[in-house]
């Protein structure tokens, strides 16, 4: 949680829909993104507008992912449920 990457990955765990391998290939996907602020420097594009660039996809990720159906999210049934030892 680090710099503000935690959003990042909340924003990675939406787009990845509890599917592994789209976790993989999503945070291929951010971590590009990551080395694309590096890549753009020497073009003369402003360090600060670069370094937004990660948290500006992150953004567009939650609004995207915020936008579909909730039901189709195949979240864990027993997401944020507590966990009692000898009670299942």
């Amino acid at each position: 949680m680090t710099a503000g990457r935690g959003w990042i990955v909340i924003a990675l765990t939406i787009f990845a829909l509890w599917n592994p391998m789209r976790a993989i290939v999503g945070a291929f996907l951010f971590g590009g993104i990551f080395v694309l602020q590096y890549l753009l420097q020497p073009l003369g594009i402003s360090p600060n507008f670069l370094a937004m660039l990660p948290y500006m996809a992150t953004l567009m990720v939650l609004l995207v992912g915020g936008l579909r159906d909730s039901r189709r999210l195949n979240a864990p049934a027993m997401l944020a449920e507590p966990y009692r030892r000898g009670e299942r």
